[in-house]
């Protein structure tokens, strides 16, 4: 019986972890050796200008996202910030250290990872309005390069990626409603 049981939970572990994310249409986690080519979206039912401010303050994600367990705002000048983030991800707390460049007239923010032992992360957030005005899109496009060789099938690899980026869009969620916001 406890054999017949353990074959069966292994049976769907590897389903499970054999299962990529779904992904909506014009997104794409696509990995080719160790390089991710990434780009994803969501929208938000809050004005844009409340999710370009939360997007302002990336040192105070880890107040609204259990996965940010620590973030720190080393340097700001001007409108760039460099970031020491503790992240949950895949089992583990892993350690970036990100500068953050934000471009408030395009609301467009531009990333890359200065110290990290696991991955380099070069990329961009754009926010822009949805079709009625009335909330705001965050695109985020990627490319991620693998630092040390992670031993993880990819399909749990490109799950962690789109739970990171739902994390972060529910972060930003959070941090609006918290900041008195709401849909207006």
């Amino acid at each position: 019986m406890i054999k017949t049981w353990l074959v069966a939970a292994s049976v769907v572990a590897v389903l499970v972890a054999g299962c990529s994310p779904k992904l909506q249409e014009g997104e794409v986690l696509d990995k080719k050796g160790d390089t991710f080519t990434i780009r994803l979206s969501k929208t938000i039912d809050e004005p844009i200008d409340k999710v370009w401010k939360s997007f302002q303050q990336p040192e105070d994600l880890e107040k609204y996202s259990e996965q940010y367990q620590q973030t720190k705002l080393v340097k700001a000048e001007g409108n760039v910030k460099v970031i020491d983030y503790r992240v949950s991800a895949l089992g583990q707390v892993n350690a970036f250290t990100m500068q953050v460049t934000m471009d408030p007239a395009k609301k467009h923010v531009d990333l890359k990872t200065l110290e990290s032992s696991l991955v380099d992360i070069t990329g961009t957030y754009d926010i822009t309005p949805t079709a009625d005005g009335k909330g705001a899109v965050v695109t985020y496009n990627a490319i991620q390069k693998d630092k040390a060789n992670i031993p993880i099938p990819v399909s749990v690899q490109k799950t962690a990626i789109k739970e990171s980026f739902d994390n972060l869009i529910a972060a930003v969620k959070k941090g609006i409603q918290a900041q008195g916001g709401g849909a207006s």
